[in-house]
This record gives C-alpha cells, sequence and structure tokens, in this order.
C-alpha cells in the first residue's frame, strides 16, 4: 500500500511538472506587422483573410501607407476594412497617409502621430518619419525620454521609412538627414531594442546593425518594387515572444 501511495505521488508530480511545461508562458505571445497596403485591394483583403484564418496573434502594426491618399474617402475605406481584422490594429503615419491633408484624418481616426504602448513585457513605440520634416527635434526628446523610462524587457520601434535599406536597393527610399539617423540608430544601439520595423520599400527585406534586428515589411498590397528573388513578394512578418526570446518569420500571402 505504501509503494503504491509513492507511486501516486510521484505520478502527481510528473503531470503537474508537465503540466506547467506545456502551459503558455504569461508573457508569450505573437504580434504581426505589415504595410503599404495602398488602400483595400484585393491583396489586403486575402492578407486580413490569412490573419482570421491563422487566429494566433494578440495584434498588429501597419507600418504606414494605409491609403493611396489622405482624402476622407481613402480612409473610410481602410477603416471598414480593417474592422474584419480580429485584431487591434496600431497604425503608423506614412507619407501618402498624410498627404493631401490627410494628417487632419490620421489625427481623427488614429490619435497622435508617435505614441508608445505596453504589451505585457514588451513596449511598442510609433515613430512618425512619413516626410523629410516629420522626425522633429522635439519628437526625438520625446523618444530618449521614453526609451529612458521603459522597463519592459523587450522594444520593438516602428516607423515609415527605413534608416536604410536591408536590401541594398532602394538607397533613396530611406529616412532622410543622415546625421538624425546615424543618431538615431545610436540611440536604438544604447537603449538595447530588439527591432525596428519599417515600410515605404515594397517587399521585404531583414539586416541585423549592432545587435539591433531591422526589418521592412510593405508588401501588403501596393505595387511591389523589388524582384521576387530579392524579397518582392507580398508578405507579412510574424514575431514570436517568449520571454526575452524573439523569433521572426516572413510570411507570403500567396504560397
Amino acid at each position: 500500500m505504501l509503494n503504491r501511495n509513492r507511486y501516486a505521488v510521484l505520478l502527481l508530480a510528473l503531470l503537474a511538472t508537465a503540466s506547467c511545461a506545456l502551459a503558455p508562458r504569461p508573457d508569450s505571445f505573437s504580434f504581426v506587422v505589415f504595410g503599404d497596403n495602398h488602400g483595400s485591394n484585393q491583396v489586403f483583403i486575402d492578407l486580413i483573410g490569412k490573419l482570421d484564418r491563422e487566429g494566433r496573434d494578440d495584434l498588429a502594426v501597419n507600418t504606414g501607407d494605409m491609403v493611396n491618399s489622405g482624402r476622407p474617402g481613402d480612409y473610410q475605406k481602410y477603416l471598414e476594412l480593417i474592422k474584419k481584422l480580429k485584431l487591434k490594429v496600431y497604425q503608423v503615419p506614412g507619407n501618402h497617409d498624410v498627404a493631401f491633408g490627410g494628417d487632419r484624418y490620421f489625427a481623427k481616426y488614429f490619435g497622435p502621430f508617435y505614441y508608445s504602448f505596453d504589451h505585457k513585457n514588451s513596449h511598442f513605440i510609433v515613430l512618425n518619419n512619413a516626410f523629410q520634416g516629420s522626425f522633429t527635434a522635439r519628437q526625438f526628446a520625446w523618444l530618449k525620454n521614453d526609451l529612458a523610462k521603459t522597463d519592459k524587457e523587450n522594444i520593438f520601434v516602428f516607423m515609415h521609412r527605413p534608416t536604410f535599406d536591408p536590401s541594398e536597393i532602394f538607397d533613396d527610399y530611406v529616412m532622410s538627414g543622415r546625421e538624425t539617423v546615424n543618431k538615431l540608430m545610436e540611440l536604438f544601439q544604447k537603449y538595447k531594442v530588439d527591432y525596428v520595423f519599417a515600410g515605404h520599400i515594397h517587399g521585404y527585406a531583414r539586416a541585423e546593425r549592432d545587435g539591433v534586428v531591422y526589418i521592412v515589411s510593405g508588401g501588403a498590397g501596393g505595387p511591389l518594387h523589388l524582384l521576387r528573388e530579392f524579397g518582392g513578394f507580398y508578405n507579412y512578418v510574424r514575431i514570436t515572444v517568449d520571454g526575452n526570446k524573439i523569433s521572426d518569420k516572413v510570411m507570403r500571402v500567396y504560397e
């Protein structure tokens, strides 16, 4: 009888250990990044459908150029479309979004042009560099203060124009003002930013510099810039977070 009780206790302990191992950690989650859908085209509709069928992500970030122009009709079409997506979508202002007075409608529907928020153990920062004068000294000071204050384990930054072109093909599509860009990348390195996401270049590219991963995901529907073998395919990127372990995977809208 004693041995039987001992085996029962051991079995229960093993089951409890296995249950803990299988249970998702409270700081485990995934999110997706996409951009440059340029309106409500079929590619973006298919992307939304695919994300809804997968049903595994906590949130999404659009890296900008969600509309073809900043006109109110374009914004209305986009808003109707993302209602179908069963995720909270955070918006990054792109040059097409704020053109033709679109800055008014971006502010009306989405709020500030740069901001930050927390999700579980991670800090998310959205910046505005849609045009040459968009990334102001005031925004840079805000960013430094925001990075200094966060105590989250992981940091993700989002902008429309990349600080450099990871594909090394469209260098004229990057953020202007090299001195400012260099200071920005130094700041990312100093505060151990994990990932920096951008769009503007229509396709997919990835590179790592000074311990920071830079990803361009601009393949949500706009005409592709890159050749297929160099990242010219419709895509979104899924980021999986498990504590301080982060992985990224580019997902093709069409296999």
